[in-house]
């Protein structure tokens, strides 16, 4: 690939997401474990707000011989307090949506670097991959939210900068997307935090045209968790054309190919996978003198 993946390959990654689950059936329940995850956190978060904090709110303001006014006083109070609550869990449900469902994402990822043609690796145990969810999710959070928490005070105190400061919003989401998407693959392979920013960095166009793109998408409610199974499998495939594009870089951070590819070269357009081995005919080919 001349130059590398540039921006176009950040992009087309998602189509490839997409018809990834849609032409692989045995995917399909892996696929719906982060909603199904998040299912149960909301479920279990809703039961506590309505059957054990409403009731406690209530208490606040209910009393002995208390009139009926103030019976429906401590009832309001007890549905607002539970109502908080109920979101605080949403929150808190989005955010250990994504680590407790790192499991079947892991088996994602091996699904699609098996129909990407890449290299084998050794599975994680189950503990190792929900602290790899964690992980990275760690990291983009303590570089991210300091960030956007900035341009949030400045929106407040300097209303006409938004024009500039929901661009800089989307660009900070945009990387903290793309480092946490992208890291579910590298950090299956081992890869160690200063290498991987080797290689996002050696490819900023394309990683960053990938993380604008599902910025846009995770805008919608809980998208950032029902969209998460096309994230992984749309990392996992731009993660092996940046090893392809950068084989001396691939080969310096423990992503290494083989002397005759067995990864198949990814067509521009993201529409499909050439051939490796029609690719290494043609270069043998070449080589022979007429």
């Amino acid at each position: 690939m001349k130059g590398g993946p540039g921006f176009r390959a950040g992009l087309s990654s998602l189509g490839f997401g997409f018809r990834f689950l849609l032409t692989s059936p045995r995917s399909l329940p892996y696929a719906i474990v982060p909603a199904l995850v998040l299912m149960v956190l909301v479920t279990i978060s809703v039961a506590i707000s309505v059957s054990l904090i409403r009731p406690w709110a209530e208490g606040w303001i209910h009393g002995d011989g208390a009139s009926t006014w103030v019976t429906w006083a401590g009832a309001a109070v007890g549905w607002l307090v539970a109502i908080l609550a109920g979101l605080i869990g949403l929150l808190v449900s989005l955010a250990l949506a994504a680590p407790l469902s790192a499991p079947a994402l892991e088996r994602l990822v091996a699904h699609a670097e098996e129909k990407l043609g890449v290299p084998s690796r050794a599975e994680s145990g189950f503990f190792a991959e929900m602290w790899i969810g964690l992980k990275s999710q760690a990291f983009a959070f303590c570089i991210a939210l300091p960030i956007l928490l900035l341009l949030w005070i400045v929106d407040l105190l300097l209303p006409p900068a938004v024009v500039v400061t929901v661009p800089l919003k989307l660009l900070v989401a945009a990387f903290s997307l793309s480092w946490n998407l992208l890291d579910y693959p590298l950090t299956l392979r081992g890869m160690r935090m200063r290498d991987r920013m080797k290689l996002l960095g050696a490819h900023k166009r394309a990683t960053m045209s990938f993380g604008v793109a599902f910025a846009i998408l995770f805008w919608l409610p809980c998208f950032q968790v029902l969209m998460l199974p096309v994230g992984v499998l749309a990392a996992t495939r731009l993660v092996w054309m940046l090893a392809q594009a950068s084989p001396e870089l691939a080969t310096s951070i423990g992503l290494a190919l083989p002397a005759e590819p067995e990864v198949p070269a990814l067509a521009a357009d993201g529409s499909g996978l050439a051939s490796a081995q029609t690719a290494s005919a043609q270069a043998g080919s070449s080589s022979v003198p007429s």
